[in-house]
């Protein structure tokens, strides 16, 4: 019982560090005048300017996480599989985006 109730652990919070890591990167590119691709968070970074656009999603990201999260005591399975779908598209688009600005130095 344990070992499956660690499992949804680690996995939401390698979920919490690539929101993070993916939010620090973000910003980094944008800083270098990368436009964002998607547009739901460059509607907000245009609104509100790329930290508090960023940080926005950001929080609604991982309030999202969240609530895969609070589903661990119902559906277990169902939790880890989703958070472990989440953390594969988002290191995906991470290891992209880090590879693309090591590839620019």
């Amino acid at each position: 019982m344990a070992a499956p109730l660690a499992a949804v652990w680690s996995h939401f919070i390698f979920n919490i560090l690539l929101q993070i890591f993916d939010g620090l990167l973000t910003y980094h590119v944008l800083a270098d005048g990368v436009p964002e691709a998607n547009p739901l968070v460059r509607s907000a970074i245009a609104q509100w300017g790329s930290p508090w656009g960023l940080l926005y999603w950001k929080i609604v990201a991982c309030a999202l996480l969240g609530f895969i999260f609070a589903l661990r005591h119902r559906r277990r399975s169902l939790a880890i599989k989703a958070l472990a779908l989440t953390a594969a598209v988002y290191a995906y688009v991470f290891i992209a985006g880090l590879s693309i600005v090591v590839l620019k130095f």
